[in-house]
């Protein structure tokens, strides 16, 4: 009897021990796994460092500060949205659509390991628009854009995808790290957000001789900067991917080394590929496409790293490199502005890095990165899942961005897109009173002398046409038979009538200087008819003179071809005689203004019947201060110029 006890005893000592040494490793790989997690976590928010740096050295230096600091607050406002309800959103609880809303203002617990990785995601998500739209969009719209992106659209995503009873993930969708949820949802929100804002003032302009739109893109102001960014991205990725696993017991410690290498291997045959490219291709090798390949190496790669095989990966690499080039290109041609080519890398990458886990994946893979018997892989029925995929989040994002950013468009005040004036000056200057590069105002000084000379060139092409303009209007006047016009005086008018013309010249009350280069001689005639002129320009002033008088009294008495006058004085006195005979006609007078011309009477005397200092539409006449200008020549003691156009077209008018 006390044998058997005594083996009870031992036996139930033995169960304890082992049961407590089952729950101390079990407690034990937890921790271990808590800690890869939160290690992985703690290198994608490094990514955060890395698309600083990468936006703020691809784009011009005067947008520098305000670049980076939409990049902190996306990390900001992300962080309090997901503790409030996104975390809840994407939860393992729900419907297939959402999660219940039950981890609202989540409580400290084991669940914050999972809130921390996949916080990292969201502003990871809300951080890929900043780029694409930097330069030229208002802070307020930009902040819509992302809160959006991080509080609701990839905590949706993010349970399509990922939780248990999500929808996608119960048809077998294969997403391991987010090259839809994160990379295509940032991409289609870049794109909406791109075409609603409109290119950059200073990237696209139409060449008329030419026909043709030419892409002014500006480059970034420090290659440097982009490179450390690139990789930084680059070494926060590993965690990104491999990190996915949420812990490295069992056999997740051979999924995240295949996560690990697996994007190696894609990033650097891509970068390999668009190397090669750039040989080959018009405009040879750049360094912003170098890194940008690499990127795209990245996100092609995201959503199959842990079940595509090294093979597939490799592809996946130079698929990624043209592939990128070809939707850089074509975004230039639809004139969709991206300075860093987010809507690119992010957008058509991660639908390509969702297409290619159909082709190359491997069961083997797929059982070990998503447990036995979850996923049944079959090329077509993959496919069609992943194409599902692809249209649902890419449909969602862009209706949704959409919806949000036609109200600011259409009926807040001010629009979605800051002035063209601080878009010359730069968002830094406007935000925070100054640049990022206190020392670089020569560069600054560059930057806006050469939009002033883009702008002077575009208003010298302007003023160049409305001059030739102007220059054929004149000529079709000069040969439709026009006279003496100048621009700040009125034409001469011309009457007619049936084989006769006249010209008669109203002048203005305070005609302006005659021009200094036409060798003006001034003809001054008091009331004894005194001429004087500038000795050193006389000649050429009474050849003018007597060309314009020439042609009105050849036209006046209807005679061609008439000997040119001799003298000035008496030209000018046969004029006013013929408008002194007027005056007696339309008092019913007549006079012979030959016998005016004769005996020198002056014009400024009236005509028989007519009180002297009066005019016959009743303008006086002052022999002093109403004066007018001919050719350069110019008169006192002037005549009445208020006659009517009926009235020197009556045929008994000599």
């Amino acid at each position: 009897m006390s044998n058997i006890n005594t083996t009870y005893i031992e036996n139930q000592i033995n169960a304890a021990i082992a049961a407590h040494l089952q729950n101390e490793d079990h407690v034990r790989s937890r921790a271990v796994d808590a800690l890869w997690a939160l290690l992985a976590a703690t290198l994608v928010f490094v990514m955060q460092l890395g698309f600083g740096l990468l936006e703020a050295g691809s784009i011009q230096s005067i947008n520098s500060q305000s670049i980076l600091f939409k990049n902190l607050l996306d990390v900001a406002i992300v962080t309090l949205g997901w503790w409030a309800f996104g975390f809840s959103i994407a939860a393992n609880t729900g419907n297939g659509f959402s999660g219940d809303g039950s981890n609202v203002f989540a409580y400290p617990g084991e669940e914050y390991i999972d809130m921390f990785f996949s916080w990292t995601f969201a502003a990871t998500s809300a951080t890929i628009v900043s780029g694409a739209v930097s330069g030229r969009m208002r802070l307020r719209s930009y902040l819509c854009v992302s809160t959006m992106l991080g509080w609701i659209i990839f905590p949706l995503f993010s349970h399509w995808a990922w939780a248990d009873n999500g929808w996608l993930y119960e048809r077998g969708f294969i997403d391991f790290a987010g090259s839809g949820v994160v990379h295509l949802g940032g991409g289609v929100a870049a794109l909406v957000a791109s075409c609603f804002t409109g290119p950059r003032a200073i990237r696209f302009e139409y060449n008329t001789v030419e026909e043709r739109w030419i892409d002014y893109k500006p480059r970034g102001h420090s290659i440097m900067m982009s490179f450390l960014g690139t990789m930084l991205l680059w070494f926060g990725w590993f965690g990104f991917n491999a990190g996915s696993t949420l812990g490295v017991t069992g056999e997740n410690y051979i999924v995240s080394a295949t996560c690990l290498f697996n994007t190696s291997l894609a990033t650097s045959s891509s970068v390999i590929g668009m190397t090669l490219l750039g040989f080959t291709i018009p405009g040879g090798l750049s360094m912003s496409d170098v890194l940008n390949s690499a990127l795209a190496g990245l996100v092609a790669i995201t959503a199959g790293c842990a079940t595509m095989t090294a093979w597939g990966s490799l592809l996946a690499g130079l698929f990624a490199a043209p592939l990128y080039k070809a939707s850089s290109l074509f975004m230039a041609k639809l004139r969709i502005d991206d300075p860093v080519d987010a809507i690119s890398v992010h957008g058509t990458c991660g639908i390509l890095g969702l297409l290619l886990p159909a082709f190359f994946s491997d069961q083997v893979l797929i059982d070990r990165a998503y447990g036995d018997g979850q996923i049944e892989f079959n090329v077509g029925d993959q496919l069609g899942i992943q194409i599902a995929g692809m249209i649902a989040m890419s449909a969602f994002t862009g209706f949704f961005v959409a919806g949000v950013l036609i109200p600011w468009v259409y009926c807040i005040p001010g629009g979605i897109r800051i002035s063209e004036r601080d878009e010359l000056v730069g968002q830094d200057f406007e935000y925070f009173g100054g640049y990022a590069y206190p020392d670089w105002e020569e560069t600054v000084r560059n930057a806006h002398v050469h939009n002033e000379r883009r702008a002077e060139v575009k208003i010298r092409k302007e003023l160049q046409a409305i001059a030739k303009s102007q220059r054929r209007e004149e000529r079709r006047r000069r040969r439709s038979g026009s006279r003496i016009r100048k621009e700040s005086q009125p034409d001469m008018d011309v009457f007619k009538n049936s084989n006769k013309k006249m010209q008669a010249f109203q002048p203005t009350t305070n005609p302006p200087p005659p021009p200094r280069d036409k060798g003006v001689a001034f003809l001054r005639t008091s009331s004894h008819s005194k001429i004087t002129t500038p000795k050193h320009k006389e000649k050429k002033g009474l050849d003018d003179s007597q060309e314009a008088i020439q042609r009105q009294t050849s036209t006046s008495d209807g005679k061609t071809g008439s000997k040119k006058p001799t003298s000035v004085a008496e030209e000018i006195l046969k004029i006013e005689a013929m408008i002194a005979s007027l005056r007696a006609k339309i008092k019913g007078q007549s006079m012979d203004y030959s016998s005016v011309i004769r005996n020198g009477i002056p014009p400024s005397h009236s005509p028989p019947g007519e009180p002297s200092g009066s005019s016959p539409r009743g303008t006086k006449f002052d022999n002093h201060t109403n004066t007018s200008e001919l050719r350069g020549a110019k008169f006192d003691n002037h005549t009445n110029t208020n006659v009517r156009q009926s009235d020197l077209s009556d045929p008994g008018v000599q």
